[in-house]
């Protein structure tokens, strides 16, 4: 088995606000595997230049091959790539607001969906087509960022742009409340509900909920704390209420996903 990765971090302001990273990951075994990846509060462009990847998702039955080019929107239950051979993925991991100014449309629309990435951009096709042909990953990046810099839409949306960064820097706030963001936020309870719905795909108690998760899978992969304290510093009030929340989001317990096989942060090996 050969396995070899890249990854850009973005380096400009603009990039900054919607770009966690671009990233390259190759593979190459013949017997199949099964990837199970949790939610992770993040969207995703990959360009798919594997062999057959089938994509499953348990929760909502849905099982079918991945195309050249699809986007995984926000996740709230986990799902299983089954892949034999070659994998070769090249993806652009975006925050939450980067459905938005990319596409123009709301995290809502792709919540626990993975779709042909031509359905919503049709000249994600020709990207495809560009990377394939340059084998260089800092050139496949270059082409990614000119072509992200000519779709943007942010000049259109400065206000709200800000609005939204405001309110993601609060999910790493301790002691979470609506009332806390609308204050921080500076807009009324009903007003902060339908922004949260239209550019984090959630509204502002599913945010505040999803937020505790995201920050206790980052914990359990990177704390050495016990589960109880890291419980407690993800905002929940007891063991008993860490667990039931974590499993409502990945189905297992925050001690199944510390033994599991990782292989990356929320991505685990399963058996068989």
């Amino acid at each position: 088995m050969t396995k070899t990765s890249n990854i850009y971090y973005p380096i400009n302001k603009i990039e900054k606000t919607f770009i966690n990273y671009i990233w390259r990951l190759s593979d190459f075994d013949l017997h199949s595997r099964k990837e199970l990846i949790l939610p992770k509060g993040t969207v995703e462009i990959i360009f798919n230049f594997s062999d057959k990847i089938i994509y499953f998702n348990p929760s909502l039955q849905t099982k079918k091959e991945l195309p050249t080019v699809f986007i995984n929107g926000i996740n709230f239950k986990p799902f299983e790539l089954i892949k034999t051979g070659r994998q070769e993925f090249l993806g652009v991991q975006l925050n939450v607001i980067g459905l938005r100014l990319l596409f123009n449309i709301s995290p809502k629309e792709l919540n626990n969906v993975v779709c042909n990435g031509n359905n919503i951009c049709s000249q994600l096709e020709n990207i495809a087509n560009e990377l394939f042909l340059k084998k260089e990953f800092g050139q496949q990046v270059q082409i990614i960022l000119q072509w992200i810099n000519e779709r943007l839409y942010p000049h259109r949306m400065e206000d709200s742009i800000s609005r939204a960064q405001k309110l993601m820097n609060c999910s790493h706030e301790e002691d979470l409340t609506v009332k806390k963001i609308s204050h921080e936020i500076c807009i009324s309870d009903r007003q902060l509900r339908r922004f949260s719905q239209d550019w984090l795909g959630m509204n502002t108690e599913e945010f505040i909920l999803y937020s505790k998760y995201l920050n206790s899978l980052h914990l359990l992969g990177h704390s050495k704390e016990n589960l109880t304290e890291i419980g407690l510093r993800a905002g929940y009030y007891d063991q008993s209420h860490f667990i039931r929340e974590f499993r409502s989001y990945t189905n297992m317990t925050p001690g199944q996903y510390r033994d599991a096989h990782i292989l990356y942060p929320g991505h685990i090996l399963l058996e068989g």
